[in-house]
């Protein structure tokens, strides 16, 4: 009696596991998401016009997903969305592709920010799975929404701070004339360019090597068995 009691339940969970797999799961959606930013970011060439709007579509779809009430607000999701947020630079990157003179060397910089920004999300990612598989419950304090969002404030912070000071110290004689009472604000940004472009350059270096080191570690050398942090 106790086993026939049981059978209608069991349908009904194969069922649900059923409609849930034919509808759609998020989370699998948004795995693909991140193992397609990993490739685009990690190995493709930057300038490829078609692979950037093929990478735009998906952070399209993705930051519709993000914002559906079937994933849960978790530092995970927050990150992710900020790394399919970064794609709309490359909307401006497109935008004012047309234009000459300073817009047009704009168009260049945030080809290089959108670049920068991406990688610098793609390493929160990487660090927050890192510390879920080896540190679970010692970092559970880190692994926050709260913190996730501190952390895209300083990303959007850095990349667009150095387009800004990069594009100045470019234009601070057209800058000058525009804004007088700036001009020294624009001979500190002539000053600290050269310095800021090598940093910049060190610093992408830097995390290209780590998140490899970390994507190899996590999805290819140990590949995750459990339920990931994307939920």
């Amino acid at each position: 009696m106790d086993t026939e009691k049981n059978q209608p339940s069991a349908c009904s969970q194969t069922e649900s596991v059923s409609t849930r797999a034919a509808s759609g799961d998020p989370r699998s959606t948004l795995r693909r998401y991140l193992l397609l930013k990993y490739v685009q970011v990690l190995l493709l060439p930057q300038g490829n016009k078609l692979l950037l709007a093929l990478g735009a579509l998906a952070s399209l779809r993705a930051a519709l997903l993000l914002s559906s009430p079937r994933v849960s607000s978790k530092a995970s999701s927050v990150l992710l969305g900020q790394l399919a947020a970064a794609d709309g630079l490359l909307l401006l990157h497109w935008s004012l592709g047309a234009l000459g003179g300073l817009l047009g060397n704009l168009t260049e910089g945030l080809l290089d920010t959108h670049h920068l920004v991406s990688l610098l999300f793609l390493s929160c990612l990487s660090l927050e799975a890192l510390l879920v598989m080896r540190h679970a419950e010692q970092s559970r304090r880190l692994r926050t929404v709260r913190c996730a969002r501190l952390a895209s404030a300083a990303v959007w912070a850095l990349g667009l701070g150095e387009l800004l000071a990069l594009r100045a110290a470019e234009h601070r004689d057209t800058l000058g004339l525009w804004v007088p009472l700036a001009a020294p604000l624009f001979s500190i940004c002539m000053v600290v360019a050269p310095l800021l472009a090598t940093l910049s350059h060190c610093l992408k270096g830097a995390l290209w090597l780590a998140n490899t080191w970390i994507y190899y570690t996590l999805f290819c050398k140990n590949p995750p068995r459990r339920k990931s942090s994307f939920h």
